[in-house]
């Protein structure tokens, strides 16, 4: 899935990476069919939340029943349009507190919300997107003898 959003919107106000590069180390599954990666993340302190790794995806983005279960407050102000596989249009920004993967996380990211339930084909149980808007706040290495991501200060 691609998305289309504004440019500096959905980038977060801050990272929190520990000094420890141990700390850094999320783990990560595979999908049933090896075809994407799987990380367990925090939204708002709640979870583990699984996400599909995807850095075609401009924005961060959860399942429209995810929004509601999390009560995520909408981002005023701002229109947005969404482009993926055969899908376009209208989507929801909105705004989470924080998310967290491992021990290296954010604060107020922005956030779509649109209906990915076609994400259940890919992987049974993944509520969401793990994209750019999170993953540019940090170095990014992908270890898939270890099945580990670490998430190190830029």
């Amino acid at each position: 899935v691609a998305l289309a959003a504004c440019t500096k919107i959905g980038l977060p106000s801050q990272v929190k990476v520990p000094a420890d590069s141990a700390a850094n180390e999320v783990g990560f599954r595979m999908s049933p069919r090896a075809s994407s990666i799987i990380v367990s993340a925090y939204i708002n302190g709640t979870g583990p939340v699984d996400l599909i790794l995807d850095t075609g995806s401009t924005l961060t983005c959860v399942d429209d029943s995810l929004s509601h279960d999390l009560n995520l407050p909408a981002r005023t102000g701002v229109v947005s349009m969404g482009a993926g596989v055969g899908v376009s249009g209208p989507m929801r920004l909105l705004n989470v507190d924080s998310l967290r993967g491992g021990m290296a996380s954010v604060t107020n990211l922005t956030v779509c919300s649109l209906d990915l339930r076609s994400l259940q084909k890919v992987s049974p149980g993944a509520r969401g997107l793990l994209g750019l808007n999170f993953l540019k706040s940090f170095r990014v290495s992908i270890d898939f003898s270890r099945r580990v991501l670490q998430l190190a200060a830029p």
